[in-house]
């Protein structure tokens, strides 16, 4: 009997193999390593030209005031969060800018034209004038229920193209989308961007999408709106007062089964698409009470502090890239939690098992035992993926992160920015020229 063309079989069933893959291409981001750098939003009303410059370029100075203010130290501080006080006393001593700024245009203003069309023109000449240091760049616009939507949004890319020199990309990095809930929602933020970025002569594609997941709708169709968002997807982000709101739940609840769930569903995908989940705000800020006296108003600021920061570990451990806050003292609490999760000695150990993946494959071995634990191409993809983020949070040194692969040559620059954020002295600009050149 004649056996078939073996060669020919396979050539056929590897073009069938490519068509597939080509055709779900589009259903994962394509996003650059500065957006992995997501974690903390920093949210603050688009309306206050004030309160939005504070917010771009004071990060966490104010927290250090307050500390004084309280009759508070860094230990005090330390102690209560249960961190090393030395890393609480560099983070006053430096203060840090927010990784990313939104200026909000729904939620935190008031209603009306005017207050919009006031929020659109402050939040323009913000993104033109403040100093944004690295930070990314956000704006939120009202949700599609609103009359003025459209208008505020195109408002906001026609100011932005209006101060900014031809040729070159807006000040803006991302859009931020409240109270999407249906995947067609999706399609028309789509066509909405494509119109603007053909008409202001922006290249296609390059405003890029938050969505915000505030509802059940959202929640349950939460993987088709992620894939037709793909193409533009900067974040996935968990409004936990819509949501409960939404739910008809008793409380905004925050450690409720089902706004676990959403986190949940919320971390499984933008995992699956190629992007950063990131958690709802703590809504108690650490403000004092005017009608306590000093003793209890430094337990309260100090109590409230805990809380952010130990919302930031949760949301952390269960795989969520960031968080939400509104207010410079949670900014400094969530800043400490998430780069606690990269330690210099927990990044060390992830590079040596790359170092020894690495010598298990020269000698031609798959599977292989590291430090007691079995390793093998999944577990060095897990250790790939951890130093990437490390990388993008500046807690990887940028050649080192290029030597061992984690980031590509080209990413070096904004590596070396995060670096910088995170290292006072370092020259990111001396790196982005290098890399430049």
């Amino acid at each position: 009997m004649t056996q078939p063309d073996l060669d020919a079989n396979v050539t056929a069933g590897d073009r069938d193999r490519l068509a597939v893959r080509s055709s779900l291409a589009n259903r994962r981001a394509d996003l650059p390593l500065r957006f992995w750098r997501q974690h903390v939003h920093y949210t603050t009303p688009a309306a206050d030209a004030a309160m939005a410059r504070k917010a771009v370029e004071g990060g966490t100075a104010p927290v250090g005031r307050t500390l004084e203010r309280l009759g508070l130290t860094a230990t005090d501080l330390a102690a209560r969060l249960e961190v090393a006080p030395e890393l609480v006393t560099a983070r006053l001593a430096a203060p840090s800018r927010a990784p990313l700024v939104m200026l909000d245009g729904e939620d935190a203003i008031a209603p009306g034209a005017e207050m919009a069309a006031r929020a659109v023109e402050i939040a323009a000449a913000t993104f033109v004038e403040a100093d944004w240091g690295g930070s990314l760049r956000t704006y939120r616009p009202p949700g599609l229920d609103g009359d003025s939507t459209v208008r505020d949004l195109y408002a906001l890319l026609w100011r932005l193209r209006e101060r900014t020199p031809a040729g070159t990309p807006l000040p803006l990095d991302a859009i931020v989308f409240p109270k999407v809930e249906h995947p067609e929602e999706v399609d028309l933020v789509n066509g909405l961007l494509d119109r603007a970025e053909a008409a202001l002569d922006l290249a296609p594609g390059s405003i890029r999408v938050a969505y915000l997941v505030e509802s059940g709708w959202a929640a349950a169709q939460l993987a088709e709106i992620a894939q037709r968002a793909a193409p533009r997807l900067a974040s996935l982000i968990f409004g936990i007062a819509d949501f409960s709101a939404d739910l008809g739940l008793p409380a905004i609840g925050t450690e409720h089964p089902l706004a676990d769930w959403a986190r949940a569903e919320l971390v499984a995908v933008a995992g699956a698409v190629g992007v950063p989940a990131i958690d709802g705000m703590t809504l108690d800020y650490p403000v004092t009470d005017p009608a306590l006296d000093a003793a209890a108003n430094r337990d309260r600021w100090l109590d409230r502090m805990r809380l952010a920061y130990d919302d930031a570990v949760r949301a952390r451990d269960l795989g969520m890239l960031g968080k939400w806050v509104g207010h410079p003292a949670q900014l400094f609490a969530v800043l400490l939690a998430f780069e606690a999760g990269f330690t210099d000695e927990a990044i060390e150990r992830e590079t040596a098992k790359l170092a020894a993946y690495d010598a298990a494959v020269a000698a031609e071995q798959g599977a292989t035992m590291i430090a007691g634990v079995m390793s093998d191409r999944a577990t060095d993809r897990h250790a790939r993926a951890v130093l990437r983020q490390a990388a993008a949070m500046g807690r990887l040194e940028p050649d080192r992160a290029v030597t061992l692969g984690v980031i590509g040559s080209a990413e070096r620059a904004d590596a070396a920015r995060a670096w910088a954020a995170t290292h006072p002295g370092a020259d990111a600009g001396a790196d982005a020229r290098a890399d430049a050149g």
